[in-house]
Formats: structure tokens, C-alpha cells, sequence
């Protein structure tokens, strides 16, 4: 779920809507909403499904916001997670030879990353490595230095 916040611009919305608007899951918005925290939606005779007007929307945020629900109970929520806190999770992983060859270039007085490395290995073996580490490294420094 998405952890958009939503303004109150429509004049109805549905439950995943409000659900976002709160910062909430909507399963864990069905579960406050079943223990009474939450106001009950209304529902459209038509197709039988809940939605919330201006009204109740508010109600549902100022319940999120207060921590005091439609039914006078009290409720603890966590903050939101911020993104730059899960972003190690989305990191990609790196060849290890590709992190051994970076060291070794570290190691030899040049200031590079592993992007550089993967760059001018492209440039310099556009077909793939067919050369063993040492003569790699060899060409890499001689690369680099010469950036």
C-alpha cells in the first residue's frame, strides 16, 4: 500500500482511499474500523459499497490525528516509515568480483566506485571480460587515471 497522503478534494471516497488518506493499510483500517475507532461508512444503495463523504472523512482524520477514535477509545499509532529508512532494502547487489576489483583499484591511489568500475569495464571490454584479474585491473587504473 502506498504511503501517499491523500487531501479531502472528492467528495467521497472509498475505504482504501480514507484508508490512505490516514496512513494506514486498509486491512489495518478494517480492523479499526471493526473495533469502532473509526466511523462506520456510509453505503450506495446501488452497489452496496462503503464509502465516506466529506464529513466522515474528516472525522476519520481527526481520529488518526488525535489518537481518539469516533467511539471515545484511545489509540497509539507508529509514525510512518520515511523512505530513506527501508532504502538499503532496494539496493542492488554488486558482483563481488566487481567490489574485489574496486578495492583493489582503492588500494593502488585511485578515488573510484564501483559505477566508475562498471563503466569503463563496459568501454573497454564492450563484448565482455575475456582477460584474466590482473590485466583487467591493469587497464582499469589506466582508465581511470587517465579520466
Amino acid at each position: 500500500m502506498s504511503n501517499k497522503k491523500l487531501s479531502i478534494t472528492k467528495q467521497i471516497v472509498s475505504i482504501t482511499e480514507i484508508a490512505i488518506m490516514c496512513n494506514l493499510s486498509r486491512a489495518r483500517f478494517y480492523q479499526l474500523l471493526q473495533t469502532g475507532f473509526f466511523p462506520k461508512p456510509l453505503k450506495d444503495e446501488r452497489s452496496k459499497r462503503p464509502y465516506y463523504d466529506l464529513t466522515l472523512q474528516q472525522k476519520c482524520l481527526e481520529c488518526r490525528q488525535s489518537g481518539i477514535g469516533s467511539d471515545g477509545s484511545y489509540m497509539l499509532f507508529y509514525s510512518p516509515r520515511k523512505s530513506e529508512n527501508v532504502s538499503h532494502l532496494k539496493k542492488k547487489k554488486v558482483d563481488p568480483v566487481i567490489t574485489e576489483i574496486t578495492e583493489t583499484l582503492q588500494e593502488m591511489g585511485l578515488d573510484t566506485t564501483v559505477k566508475q568500475v562498471k563503466q569503463g569495464l563496459s568501454e573497454i571490454y564492450p563484448d565482455g571480460v575475456d582477460q584474466e584479474q590482473g590485466v583487467v585491473i591493469r587497464e582499469l587504473f589506466r582508465y581511470l587515471k587517465s579520466d
